[in-house]
Formats: C-alpha cells, sequence, structure tokens
C-alpha cells in the first residue's frame, strides 16, 4: 500500500487499514488517538484524513490479465472485475472487511497483492500457485461436513462490571455564565450532584433551595470532568426546569431540567453532545468487546430453547421436610407427551410424584446417595381409580417370585419401563441465568439480568434434589416384545411392597410448561391504571377507561364508553402510574390502536421507541419495582411468574441425556452441535479406558450414524410422527494419530430380527466393552423465546453479520437428537432373554 498511502504516512500503514471499516464511525477520532497513542493531534488529524481517503469508494476496475493469463469477470455494482483465483478470494475477503463497499483501499490492496504474487513466482516461490490450485481443485470437490462442536445451553461468558457514576464537578447559576472567569463562577455557582443525565433531561440534587429563578430558566457549569471521559472541555448549559422536590431521605433538592437549545451556545451544543458520547463510551466500554460475550449467550439461548422443549425427560425438583422427601415441581414438555399422558388420569392429575413413595427412592435420598436405577412401572385400575406398582428391575432379574408378579401383574398390561436417575442440584443459583451483558447497556438486558421472583424463588428455594425420569419402554420392546397399550381393572391389589403410595396430594406437585412460544416482545401483567383517550384523529377528547392488562410495550384497556377505532388509529392517551412515593400522570402519550379482543377491549401499542415513550419507561420501572407481587397473564407456562424460566434454566445445568441437532443446508444435512452438562455422560462410551466428549463429538459425526439419524428425520416428517427411537451398540475401534475415531456399529433392532443380538454382542465385546445408547429424534421447531430475540436483536446492531449466520444456523436446524447411555441395562436385558 506504500504506493497509496502519503509517504509521511507509511510508517503507520498497519492502523490506517485497521481503521478504513471505520472511516464514517463517530468514535473515528477516539479510536485514532487509541493506536497512536504516542502522536500529536496533527499527526492524528492527517491519519483520519488518510483513513477517509482510503475509504471513499472507487470506480476504476481491477484488470490482472496483464498478470495472470487465468482471469475471470466478477461484478460488484455494476462493475467489472478480471481477477485469478487468489485475487477473488483476496477482493471478496475485503469486501466482507469494508462492509460491501469498494473502496480505494481494497482497490491498491488487490492490485498490490497480484503483483507481488507475480513477482514471487518468478523467483520460483510457488505457495501462492499451490494455493490457487488447491482452491481451483476445491471447485470439484465435496462439500465439506462441519464437525459436531459443544454448544452448552447455559452461558457462562459474562461481563461483569458495576455502573461507573462519572460525573463532572457542576455548579447551577440562575443568570447566563458567558464571559465569566473560572474563578468567578465557582464562587458565585450553587454546587451540585448531577444524578442523570441525557441529551434532553438532566437531574441534579442540591444542598440549599435555587432562589429567585427567573422564567423557570437555570444555567449549568460542567468542569473539571472525570479522569476516565475523554473529554477536557467546560461546557456552559441552558436549562428549564419542569420538576423539583425536596427529598425526604436526605432533605435535599432534587430538580428535573430540560435541555434548551435556545439558552444553550451553538458551539456548546455540539461540545454537549460530544461529552455525552465520549461518557457513555467511558461508562460502558467499546462495544466490541460485547460481541463474544453476546454471541455465546444468544447461542446457548438458542440451543436450550430447540433442546427443552423437546427433550423426553420428565424432571421434578424434590425437597425434605419432616424426614420425608415430597415432589416440588415438575417440567412437561411436547417431547415427553406419551410419558406424561401414562402418569396422568382422565381429569389430568400428575402421578408421577407417587415415584416419592418409594422406599428404596426415600432412603438413597435420606442417606444423600444419587439415583440411577432401572424399573417397570403398572399403571392400572382398582375401584375406578387409577393406581401405579413398580418392581425394579435387578430384583426382577434375580427373585423369581418378583419375575412371577411380573408375570401375572404387568407383562400383558400397560407398563412402562422407566430409568429413574438423581442428582444434587443448587435449585437457587441454576436458575439464575442473566444477559452476557450488564443492565446499564440496555433495558432489556436490565430485565434479563433481573433477579428471579420472589413466589418462584420461595418455590425452589429449598430443592436440592432433581430426579429424572426417562421412558425406555423401546429398548424393552426391542429385546423383549412389544407393549400392551390396554389398562388393566385389577381384581386384587398388588403385595404392598410393589404399591406406590402418594406422598402428598397431587396438586401440591407444581406444573411448569417448557414451551414458551410467546411472540410478545415483553411479559405482560394483570394491572389497573386509570387512563383515558385525549386525542383521536387529531380531535381532543376524553373517553376515561382502565387498563385490564400491560407490558411495557403495550395496554389492554376497557373503556367507560363503547367507542370505534379503526386499527392503526394514532392515538393519545393520559395515564396514571400509581407508585408507592405518588401518582404519576403521564399526558399525550402516543399509541396506536390494534384492534379489540373477544370481549371488546382495546389493544394499544406504543407508537415511538421505548427511550422517547415516557409510559413506556414509566411502566417499565413499576413492573421493577413491583414484580415479587405481579400476577403475569397470557400464556406464560407457570401459575408463578419466573418459575418456568428458573425451573428451564436449572434443568439446562443439570440434564444427563445429551441432546444433538441436525442441520440441513442447501448443499448437506449434518449434526452440527451437541450439548454437555456436569451430568451428562455415556459413561460407558470408553476408548482405551478413556471417557471423553470428544469420542462422543467423534460418533456424533460419524457417516453412519449421522445418515441413520437423518433418514429417521425425514420418516417423521413424511408420516408426521413426533418421535422415533432406535438402539445401537457401539465399539470405539482403534486408529492411527493422524486419524478420527472409527467405531464399530449396529442397531439392535436389526440384530434382533436376523436373531443376532446376544450372539454379536458377545462377539463384539471380546474386541472391547461396548456401549449400548438410546437415540430418540424429534423434529425442532423455530427459536422464539422472547429473551434470545432481546439479545440476538442487540447482537445485531454490533455485528449484523454475526447475528445473521447465527440465526441461520438455528433456523436450518430440523431435527433434535437425544442420546442415552442404557448399557448396564441393556446388556442385562440381552444377556437374560430367551
Amino acid at each position: 500500500m506504500n504506493s497509496v498511502i502519503s509517504p509521511h504516512l507509511q510508517r503507520f500503514e498497519k492502523q490506517i487499514l485497521s481503521l478504513v471499516p471505520y472511516a464514517s464511525n463517530d468514535r473515528l477520532e477516539y479510536l485514532v488517538k487509541k493506536l497512536l497513542p504516542d502522536e500529536n493531534s496533527g499527526q492524528h488529524l492527517a491519519v483520519k484524513n488518510e483513513i477517509k481517503k482510503l475509504a471513499q469508494q472507487a470506480s476504476k476496475p481491477i484488470d490482472l490479465r496483464l498478470i495472470f493469463a487465468d482471469c475471470q469477470i466478477v461484478t460488484h455494482n455494476k462493475v467489472n472485475h478480471y481477477l485469478d483465483i487468489a485475487g477473488k478470494k483476496l477482493f471478496n475477503e475485503k469486501l466482507v472487511e469494508y462492509q460491501n463497499l469498494y473502496t480505494t483501499a481494497l482497490y491498491y490492496e488487490v492490485y498490490e497483492d497480484a503483483q507481488h504474487r507475480a513477482a514471487n513466482k518468478d523467483k520460483g516461490v510457488s505457495e501462492y500457485k499451490n494455493e490457487s490450485e488447491s482452491e481451483s481443485e476445491s471447485e470439484f470437490s465435496e462439500f465439506k461436513i462441519d464437525k459436531t462442536e459443544p454448544k452448552p445451553l447455559v452461558n457462562k461468558n459474562r461481563i461483569i462490571n458495576e455502573l461507573k457514576k462519572l460525573n463532572s464537578a457542576c455548579k447551577v447559576f440562575i443568570n447566563p455564565i458567558m464571559g465569566m472567569t473560572a474563578q468567578g463562577k465557582k464562587e458565585v455557582g450553587i454546587t451540585a450532584n448531577i444524578e442523570k443525565m441525557n441529551n434532553q433531561k438532566v437531574v441534579i440534587q442540591t444542598s440549599d433551595e435555587i432562589q429567585d429563578v427567573k422564567s423557570n430558566k437555570v444555567y449549568l457549569w460542567l468542569y473539571d470532568h472525570h479522569t476516565e471521559i475523554d473529554f477536557t472541555e467546560e461546557l456552559e448549559l441552558g436549562f428549564v426546569i419542569i420538576d423539583s422536590q425536596k427529598s425526604s431521605l436526605n432533605n435535599k433538592f432534587e430538580y428535573l431540567l430540560k435541555f434548551s437549545s435556545p439558552l444553550t451556545d451553538q458551539q456548546m451544543r455540539v461540545l454537549f453532545a460530544h461529552y455525552l458520547r465520549q461518557k457513555k463510551l467511558a461508562i460502558i466500554g467499546p462495544t466490541e468487546r460485547f460481541i463474544t460475550p453476546l454471541f455465546d449467550s444468544v447461542t446457548s439461548k438458542g440451543y436450550e430453547q430447540l433442546y427443552l422443549n423437546k427433550t423426553h425427560d420428565i424432571p421434578l425438583l424434590c425437597y425434605k421436610s419432616s424426614n420425608r422427601w415430597h415432589a416440588k415441581v415438575a417440567m412437561k414438555t411436547s417431547g415427553n407427551n406419551e410419558l406424561w399422558d401414562f402418569f396422568s388420569d382422565e381429569v389430568k392429575n400428575f402421578h408421577l410424584p407417587v415415584l416419592l413413595g418409594n422406599e428404596y427412592i426415600q432412603k438413597a435420598l435420606n442417606e444423600k446417595n444419587t439415583v440411577d436405577k432401572y424399573a417397570f412401572i403398572l399403571k392400572s385400575q382398582y375401584k375406578d381409580t387409577f393406581i401405579y406398582s413398580l418392581i425394579w428391575y435387578d430384583d426382577f432379574v434375580n427373585n423369581r417370585s418378583v419375575k412371577t408378579v411380573f408375570n401375572n401383574y404387568f407383562k400383558n398390561s400397560l407398563f412402562r419401563m422407566v430409568k429413574i436417575s438423581s442428582s444434587f442440584i443448587n435449585s437457587a443459583e441454576d436458575a439464575y441465568v442473566p444477559s452476557a451483558l450488564p443492565c446499564h447497556v440496555h433495558p432489556k438486558m436490565a430485565v434479563l439480568n433481573r433477579a428471579i421472583p420472589k413466589a418462584a424463588l420461595d418455590m425452589i428455594n429449598d430443592c436440592d434434589h432433581m430426579i429424572t425420569i426417562s421412558d425406555i419402554t423401546s429398548l424393552y420392546e426391542t429385546i423383549y416384545q412389544p407393549v400392551n397399550e390396554e389398562i388393566t381393572e385389577l381384581k386384587n391389589l398388588l403385595p404392598k411392597r410393589f404399591q406406590l403410595s402418594v406422598v402428598d396430594s397431587l396438586d401440591e406437585t407444581e406444573i411448569v410448561t417448557a414451551e414458551n412460544d410467546d411472540s410478545r416482545g415483553e411479559d405482560r401483567f394483570v394491572l389497573s391504571f386509570k387512563m383515558a383517550i385525549t386525542r383521536s384523529n387529531n380531535v381532543v377528547t376524553n373517553i376515561p377507561g382502565i387498563t385490564k392488562n400491560v407490558s411495557v410495550q403495550g395496554l389492554l384497556v376497557n373503556l367507560q364508553k363503547e367507542t370505534k377505532f379503526k386499527a392503526g388509529e394514532e392515538i393519545e392517551i393520559e395515564l396514571t402510574v400509581p407508585f408507592s412515593e405518588q401518582d404519576r400522570t403521564l399526558y399525550k402519550q402516543k399509541y396506536i390502536v390494534l384492534g379489540y379482543n373477544s370481549h371488546g377491549a382495546v389493544r394499544l401499542l406504543m407508537n415511538t421507541i421505548e427511550s422517547k415513550h415516557l409510559a413506556c419507561r414509566a411502566i417499565r420501572k413499576y413492573i421493577y419495582q413491583h414484580v415479587d407481587n405481579l400476577e403475569a397473564c397470557g400464556k406464560r407456562g407457570s401459575r408463578i411468574y419466573g418459575l418456568q424460566k428458573a425451573m428451564r434454566n436449572i434443568y439446562a445445568h443439570n440434564h444427563f441425556s445429551i441432546p444433538f441437532y441436525l442441520k440441513a443446508t442447501k448443499h448437506q444435512q449434518y449434526i452440527n452441535a451437541a450439548s454437555f452438562s456436569g451430568n451428562s455422560a455415556l459413561k460407558h462410551l470408553v476408548y482405551k479406558n478413556e471417557n471423553s466428549e470428544e469420542i462422543i463429538l467423534n460418533l456424533l459425526s460419524n457417516q453412519k450414524f449421522r445418515d441413520s439419524c437423518l433418514s429417521i428425520i425425514a420418516v417423521l416428517a413424511y408420516k408426521e410422527l413426533p418421535a422415533r427411537a432406535f438402539y445401537i451398540l457401539v465399539l470405539p475401534k482403534d486408529k492411527n494419530d493422524k486419524e478420527e475415531y472409527s467405531f464399530w456399529y449396529r442397531d439392535l433392532s436389526v440384530l434382533k430380527k436376523s436373531a443376532q443380538l446376544k450372539e454379536y454382542t458377545q462377539k463384539v465385546s471380546k474386541h472391547g466393552k461396548p456401549a449400548i445408547l438410546k437415540v430418540e429424534l424429534k423434529k425442532s421447531d423455530k427459536v422464539q423465546n422472547m429473551y434470545y430475540r432481546d439479545e440476538i436483536s442487540y447482537l445485531k446492531s454490533l455485528d449484523k453479520d454475526l447475528a445473521d449466520d447465527l440465526e441461520t444456523q438455528l433456523e436450518s436446524t430440523i431435527g433434535i437428537g437425544e442420546v442415552t447411555d442404557l448399557t448396564d441395562i441393556a446388556i442385562k436385558m440381552i444377556t437374560n432373554a430367551t
């Protein structure tokens, strides 16, 4: 680039080129100073001008035909360029870097790179030639399949810092202060503290009341700015007092001031805007550092929603009281519907908590042992009442009398075979998953960072165990025989040791629905605020009413008299928000009519951006202050506000199975991600005494495994089935240092049909200890959780391409898989099968 950069600035070539993409950014001057801190302001200005020169759009085409013979036409914005393969690659990379603009810098960079490659070619240097040849060959090669990568369901990459108060010294005057000396201003001015400040309003606090104010006009002098604010100019600004009060806490006087352009010199207006930008930058920091943690957070939220809405497990949060364990919360998903229905009666009472009536489970939890057991559970009727009975699989194998009970009661009736697992949890800690960014970055981040509401926290606070029930009946059917789906009427109860009795009444277990397909942008609460429509169709009116429910962005209101509005009609309302300190009435609040609900209430939506909508800001403040006592409305998935989100987070931290995600693009289909927790390990999938995440990821990347999963997803879509499970026998094979893992791999149902199940299992066992895994597949739904949407919207404002790519990755997910290690039970069942 030496040929285009001015000679006296060529030593800054690296810095200049790195800042060309930021040429139109209002922070360019700041970035130049940061990259060249030892240079004077004159050099900074010269570098800035050079950057803007290089960032100008070019019109001259690049023609490399005189340098390379194998050039092709590349058209960009109706300009034809002639580029070889390496030149085309560099051209496209630079377009991305320069935000799709064909700049002067891009023109010279591609030309000089071509000349450099040509010179090296003449000298016999082949590195560029080899690269070009490989590029050419790759055009005819197969698409590369991405290896499966781990994607955590809970983001740990967060920026944690407190909001800085980087204020300036402030004096208040009742008269204009232009022309006064600094000493005079210090002596005459009233000392004030700046509590809040933006480009429109300022809140100041003084020890004494400001006397003799004329026409509500005051003037502020800001000086001696905090050292972290990169700003040194003194500011003389005019304001209008719009509210004042004496604080009951410290007897100080508070003034709400509105910035006045007519009372402020033009130069000061410009400096004030620059001061606010510099202050915001100092408080929040460079937004580039937000991108990675925010990307990680959005990714986790996306995969969490894909999986948790579809998991086949039913988790129970448990707590101990009076030396007995009780089930506090259970989570329902569309993936565990079949098992949920098995444990439900005709009036939808949920009976799974009867498991806690089993003395083995009570004893294990009391002794602080984890549970990892397999059982048959029978659903039957006795005297018009549903009852449940349990046989542990180990007892079934080892005790002839227990097997007799199974044959007499279970075998020809409706039963399920389940895996029952438990783990210790820290429910309060696991339930809270804040945003990646601190509250002061954006109001949406403040909502995400809000603590768990008190009612939800009270519900989970004493739960320190999670029991997870997984349906593995299809394994029994694969190895033995199909299960009868008809419920048997019992003439006599089973022996007491097999009966499951209720510990608590069924309604004491709170049911949380995992799905959250609410398309609203904000949570909605049942709140009755006084309001009135004051302007409609530019006509002043007064139609009193009261809100039925409220969100930050919209209202549902009942009006005292029937009035017809058209959808899309713009109105103004007066709204009273009853803050605890005093009611606050907001006038001329702009809303738009969306329509009516089925009961004739009017649906309203704010009609400007939230930051400029006083009602929105007041409602957000009210909700924040009272969230522990508010009743949520709409499709919440739980009666208790915040419990759904808490339960999802707890399960995301502690899930046992390993979910994976099948992706389909225009050119290929593959498994691109899997999620792990501290509990989720395929402990029997071992290579040379090593059990690792890497082995699992290699299995998920294996072509045969991938093809099996994709064929089942296709069947589910074609036959409109909710899910299907299959079971595989897997043994990692020896590999060379330069090769990926390979596997012995067979489907149990195929082996069963060919009568080779036991024989093949014994044969493979001679080469090592095989793992037997359950793989259940479901179609995926679109990610639309509001917290995911909030964060990805903010990510788009920082890096649109990165956010779009992430959205594409998630939207191209066509199926969710779930892998569960059932080696111990499956080997026993195969061994004992006749």
